[in-house]
């Protein structure tokens, strides 16, 4: 009910009795949509703040208020500092003017055109909003026909009437708002032998006079506000809520209200960003927990790479270079012959390697799933406590500190992270190191420029085009094992034209040191200083894809 018109005329009262006296001194906003003047009478402060947010309009005063250094912008400069001269509201429309010496600021409530504007007495006009031409001069002509009072506004409401006397009166008189006429109605059902029009005379009376309440159902929480709804209305109206805070005058309500409402968003908005957080994180450890499970309960071949590796050893002397395939007798398996496939640009010796090198992988396959199957069950039960944590927590200040633990920002920074992220490749090496691989000149621009840390590591094949390569630095403090620098640089000598070599040179640095200058191609950037690793250019051991490709 804080936008009702009554409750505005209210607060035009209100604030003639408080504020006249007082001399503008700024206007600037830190928050889309609001608005705040800051005031002064040569002894104290006060602040009005005005929101024209669509649907959620309002205007108070305050005794305090936290203007941030920084990330603010002034409005009306032109026309400021100025002595407030009176407080008036219109006498048919939620308008209301703050009527200075030499010009008048309005707040008109208009749903999404709901705006802040200042005329001088030359009619030159400035938006907080920007307004198109035309709706400039029509808003400039409507308030130039506008009456304005700064008494008590109570309508003419006697008047016959054909049918329904409520449908007639919001007919002629649209500002009197659907909370004063739903009041009435009720009354009217109730008592008897009372007019209709003298029930709604009545009804406007208490919305301008009596104290009032902000309610709040049986499930909110008055200690922490976080729960529950609340709604600002008149103490004497009807509702259905059970509990209820009382107030003499409009500012000290709406701002109670204003609390409660922020507070309760913000706990709901930090519990959202933490219930999505837990929804991703049990699904991925248990996703790689599955999949650890699952290389234990699988076949390993390492014991059949070692046998033809060994074969193969025993007879290089009839391999040849360029063979597709060589047929031997298994001396393992009773002689039987056996085909086993060769890669022809390799060496009788590569060959060989190859195949050891096949088994080895497998070894360190299956004691790296048993390693993560410990790492992930670890981690599922530390989600667990934090689960239960979060489950507990009754207040903003709770789900806050557990936000912080969790290194989580809010909705909108955590939303952007995890979509910047599909733009890349992603993987995990040794179920902890995370590794990004840009796809294309655009997402590697991306990954260098926007998403890399200053003190993550960046790699990139040398002298050939590639992929850009992250490996990101949760703690700066604990040093990189080389092993994993080494992984990461084979990544990025296979996702670059250097796949097919044997072993490639791939350069690294901070990302600290790496620049894109001004007019450089996509993907193009500079290195102010590297260190060059020699790798085979694979996707390693131990080395999780966790996107598509």
């Amino acid at each position: 009910m804080f936008r009702n018109y009554f409750i505005l005329n209210r607060f035009v009262l209100e604030a003639n009795a408080s504020l006249i006296g007082y001399r503008i001194i700024s206007a600037f906003t830190q928050e889309k949509e609001k608005l705040l003047f800051e005031l002064s009478n040569g002894i104290q402060s006060k602040f009005i703040e005005i929101s024209t947010s669509s649907h959620f309009e309002y205007i108070t005063f305050r005794d305090n208020y936290s203007r941030s250094k920084k990330n603010t912008i002034d409005f009306f400069s032109n026309y400021i500092p100025a002595n407030i001269v009176s407080f008036e509201i219109s006498a048919s429309d939620r308008i209301i003017r703050i009527h200075l010496e030499d010009s008048s600021i309005y707040f008109f409530i208009r749903g999404k055109y709901s705006n802040v504007i200042i005329i001088d007495k030359f009619n030159r006009v400035e938006f907080f909003k920007n307004q198109t031409d035309s709706f400039t001069t029509e808003i400039v002509q409507e308030i130039s026909n506008t009456s304005f009072i700064s008494n008590k506004n109570i309508p003419g409401l006697n008047f016959e009437y054909q049918n329904d006397y409520f449908i007639e009166a919001k007919n002629r008189c649209p500002f009197l708002g659907k909370e004063i006429i739903n009041e009435a109605k009720k009354r009217a059902s109730s008592v008897k032998g009372l007019t209709a029009s003298i029930i709604l005379e009545k009804v406007i009376e208490e919305a301008l006079e009596n104290k009032l309440a902000v309610c709040f159902n049986d499930s909110s929480n008055n200690s922490n506000m976080t729960s529950g709804n609340a709604e600002l209305t008149i103490d004497s109206f009807s509702n259905d809520f059970t509990r209820r805070k009382e107030f003499d005058s409009v500012a000290p309500a709406l701002n109670y209200f204003l609390q409660f409402k922020f507070s309760r968003d913000d706990y709901h908005e930090i519990q959202k960003t933490i219930s999505k957080y837990l929804s991703k994180e049990f699904e991925r450890t248990t996703e790689r927990l599955n999949n650890a499970q699952s290389i234990l309960t699988s076949e390993s071949k390492e014991e059949e790479y070692n046998r033809i590796g060994n074969l193969l050893l025993i007879n290089i002397s009839v391999m040849k270079k360029g063979m597709e395939f060589i047929e031997l007798e298994d001396v393992y398996k009773n002689n039987l012959l056996l085909k086993i496939k060769l890669t022809k640009s390799l060496s009788p010796k590569q060959n060989v390697d190859y195949y050891f090198e096949k088994a080895k992988s497998e070894r360190i396959k299956f004691e790296l799933a048993k390693e993560n199957i410990k790492f992930f069950k670890a981690n599922f039960y530390k989600l667990k406590i934090i689960e239960e944590r979060f489950n507990k927590s009754k207040t903003t200040d709770e789900l806050k500190m557990l936000m912080k633990e969790l290194k989580l920002s809010g909705k909108e920074s955590s939303d952007d992270h995890d979509d910047i992220r599909n733009k890349f490749k992603h993987f995990l090496i040794e179920g902890k190191y995370n590794v990004f691989v840009g796809k294309d000149s655009a997402s590697n621009d991306l990954l260098t420029v926007k998403f890399a840390k200053q003190n993550d590591y960046w790699f990139h094949a040398r002298s050939v085009s590639g992929s850009h390569v992250v490996l990101r630095v949760e703690s700066p403090k604990e040093g990189m094992p080389k092993s994993i620098l080494k992984k990461a640089a084979s990544l990025a000598a296979f996702y670059s034209k250097s796949k097919t070599s044997g072993t490639a040179p791939v350069s690294y640095t901070l990302k600290k040191y790496v620049i894109k200058r001004k007019g450089m191609e996509p993907g193009k950037v500079a290195l102010l200083k590297e260190e060059v690793l020699l790798v085979k250019p694979e996707i390693p051991s131990g080395c999780e894809l966790l996107t598509n490709e």
